[in-house]
């Protein structure tokens, strides 16, 4: 064995664990070098092993197991109130939710279905007056109006909401779609021919007046003789 491996192995083990035939010993024997090195060694390592002989035990056995205890029940309880505080988080913000947030969504969304809207709805069959009274029933909301046209035009004027646009477009087309519709019928009556009745001229007969007898009728000269 060389010196570096000698060296080598010192630094690696400790000469009380190494028996005396070991090949660094052997070697010790022969390099007076190595053997300087390995007696400081083995003093070093006596002193430290009689100071820490020297020194009291940092903490009793049983305290040291009772404190690990303590600590294990006290993460299992932090376990459990970091689960109860997420839990509880989780509740208070679906609370939130629930109570402000989505009633402003709905209230949003009503908002925007009550909305006001104006829309002209042009016609092609019936008369602006005709599709006021087909929508009329349906057009009652808050503001909800219709106005006719003054000057001829075929179309009406709705104002209301979403829905109520909707279901007045709807009732005109299927009103001008039906081909039973009467704005679809001819609204031209056919005049009825004139029938001449013949005058008749009461009292008039062939004969000549009526409640006479013709000349020469009667018996000649008055009443026949005896």
């Amino acid at each position: 064995m060389t010196c570096a491996q000698c060296l080598a192995e010192l630094a690696t083990g400790s000469l009380r664990e190494l028996p005396p035939d070991s090949a660094v010993m052997l070697h010790c024997a022969r390099c007076p070098d190595c053997a300087r090195l390995t007696t400081l060694l083995r003093d070093r390592e006596y002193n430290a092993a009689s100071a820490l002989n020297t020194l009291p035990p940092l903490s009793n056995p049983i305290t040291v197991a009772e404190t690990a205890g303590r600590l294990s029940r006290r993460r299992r309880v932090g376990s459990l109130v970091v689960m109860l505080s997420g839990a509880a988080l989780v509740v208070t913000i679906w609370i939130a939710a629930a109570t402000t947030i989505i009633p402003m969504m709905n209230d949003a969304e009503k908002d925007s279905r009550s909305a006001l809207r104006t829309e002209t709805i042009p016609l092609s069959c019936l008369s602006p007056q005709q599709a006021a009274d087909i929508i009329n029933p349906y057009v009652r909301g808050g503001g909800s109006t219709y106005w006719l046209p003054s000057s001829g035009i075929s179309a009406i004027t709705v104002r209301g909401t979403a829905a109520e646009l909707v279901r007045s477009r709807h009732l005109i087309r299927d009103f001008e779609n039906d081909p039973h519709a009467a704005c679809h019928n001819s609204r031209a009556m056919t005049p009825q021919k004139a029938r001449d009745k013949p005058s008749e001229v009461e009292g008039v007969t062939a004969n000549g007046p009526a409640g006479r007898a013709p000349p020469g009728s009667g018996p000649i000269g008055g009443a026949p003789r005896k």
